[in-house]
């Protein structure tokens, strides 16, 4: 299984998908984006910005914005806007048409109010929908595939099988070309220096000692505890994890044995495939995490969960894996492949390479339970390195 049948692109990516995306400018208009989505085949993106922020933050909003366009899954676009924000919807919208992709733009102050807007992008919705149909699959090589591996909600299972097994199945996807991107930095500290011994080169390997050594510090200056103060969480600790390093020892099971290639910030693309760390350092939530990915191109995410989490993300599905086979039964509306077979004694790596085909098949086409749930969380980081 070398390849995937893939929506190919005008920029020579491949998209696993054709959603069509309503993506909000500002707060203003996140009702008009969100009910737009619920009354058409499209998927809405909503956040708190877009208006009166600093520059920095005002770039990372607009950054956010760009890269869920650009993702190769995102057939076509409705961006949806009140007319006085910061955010400036003409420059995004050109943005997003000179990826030769259809995008439509509504501001709700000049449609007369928010019900004109909304019928306004179903039309428009319904005819991307029907644009999108038109499209078929073609064969695509995995050198065309960026695939993400993330850790949430964690127990005892998750370095023992969770994250063990999607090991396995990164050595797979790199070695039969494709790309692999690692983040959740907040869960190196401990085993940085395991990490950077598997750098390619002596600079690739500072980069990444570097990187733990600046998150330290910026714990100490921003909040005056050190990280450990913080991580595990109660959560992780009630899941049987006691210590960071000990987290973080399952955390970097899910490089498996390949070399790392080096580092790329939050919305910028590798430069040839391989497994890359992603400096996402965002505190909070998982889905800071899995929409960094997002923005980098990945098309697809294999998010281990030894507790459960029915999180999704808005431009890619979510392949949800746990290592809790009690975990796999209790939440199994929610999951998608159960490697506690590895706890129960399956072979790790059979059940590795069960895992790498479930990722292939995804990429075909095949649903996924954060897609059937409609989970499409899209949560923009707010505080890590940029393009």
């Amino acid at each position: 299984m070398n390849n995937f049948e893939g929506f190919l692109r005008s920029d020579g990516s491949v998209g696993i998908r054709n959603y069509i995306l309503v993506a909000s400018t500002v707060q203003c208009a996140n009702n008009v984006a969100i009910r737009i989505a619920e009354k058409s085949n499209s998927i809405s993106i909503v956040h708190d910005f877009g208006c009166m922020e600093f520059e920095e933050n005002s770039t990372r909003t607009e950054l956010g914005l760009k890269k869920a366009c650009e993702n190769p899954n995102v057939y076509g676009v409705i961006l949806v806007g009140l007319g006085c924000e910061q955010i400036d919807i003409n420059k995004l919208y050109n943005h997003v048409k000179g990826l030769n992709k259809p995008v439509y733009k509504i501001l709700i102050q000049e449609e007369g109010g928010p019900k004109q807007a909304i019928s306004k992008g179903v039309d428009y919705a319904k005819i991307l929908e029907e644009e999108a149909k038109l499209i078929k699959r073609e064969s695509a090589g995995l050198d065309k595939l960026v695939v993400g591996v993330q850790c949430g909600g964690s127990d005892w299972t998750t370095a023992l099988a969770g994250n063990t097994v999607i090991g396995v199945m990164t050595d797979l996807i790199v070695k039969n070309g494709g790309t692999v991107l690692m983040s959740e930095v907040v869960g190196f500290p401990g085993s940085e220096h395991v990490v950077a011994s598997r750098a390619v080169s002596k600079s690739a390997g500072i980069d990444i000692l570097n990187m733990v050594t600046d998150l330290r510090e910026d714990f100490i200056k921003q909040y005056g505890q050190i990280i450990e103060e913080v991580n595990p969480t109660p959560g992780n600790k009630a899941g049987g994890i006691t210590t960071l390093v000990e987290k973080s020892m399952g955390n970097i099971k899910k490089m498996g044995s390949v070399p790392v290639q080096g580092i790329i910030n939050v919305g910028e693309k590798v430069s040839h495939p391989g497994l890359w760390v992603l400096d996402c350092r965002a505190q909070g939530p998982d889905s800071f995490v899995t929409t960094a990915f997002a923005m980098s191109g990945a098309q697809v995410t294999a998010f281990s969960t030894g507790r459960g989490s029915p999180l999704g993300n808005a431009v890619m599905p979510l392949v949800k894996i746990t290592g809790n086979p009690a975990t796999f039964e209790s939440l199994n509306g929610i999951m998608d492949f159960n490697a506690g077979r590895a706890i129960l004694g399956e072979d790790i790596n059979k059940v590795g390479e069960d895992l790498y085909k479930k990722i292939i098949e995804v990429a075909n086409g095949s649903e996924t339970k954060s897609e059937y749930n409609m989970n499409f969380d899209y949560t923009i980081p707010r505080n890590q390195s940029i393009v």
